[in-house]
């Protein structure tokens, strides 16, 4: 197994950017998140590059214009990931470069356009 089964993700979003609030906890679960974020990946366009982040693998993913989206971080111990870390919060990147829209993208990909709201929820 790639993922330990009590592996971690931890979403850092800030209230800018949507992440998961509280950390996710078990294979099963972080899973379904790595792969739902995956999905959101590839509806806005994105590509990813392999890059190491704090001495760790990761990645970061680029929006179709170049700016950054992203930024995993993985721990690993004994061959199986510990730990996904995710950062989308816009201040916390800016430092690597331009940032993108996150919520204009999804709105792209959705087919609303950045200035019509998403559907309310029920």
């Amino acid at each position: 197994e790639l993922l330990a089964a009590d592996s971690v993700l931890l979403g850092d979003g800030g209230g800018r950017a949507p992440a998961a609030r509280e950390p996710v906890h078990g294979r099963e679960r972080v899973m379904r998140v790595v792969v739902a974020l995956a999905q959101t990946a590839v509806r806005v366009g994105a590509h990813y590059e392999l890059v190491t982040v704090n001495g760790h693998p990761g990645a970061r993913y680029l929006a179709p214009d170049g700016k950054l989206i992203n930024v995993v971080a993985l721990d690993i111990a004994d061959g199986q990931v510990q730990t996904v870390r995710s950062v989308v919060n816009p201040d916390k990147l800016r430092h690597l470069g331009p940032t993108a829209d996150i919520p204009a993208l999804i709105a792209r990909a959705a087919g609303r356009g950045a200035d019509r709201p998403a559907p309310e929820e029920s």
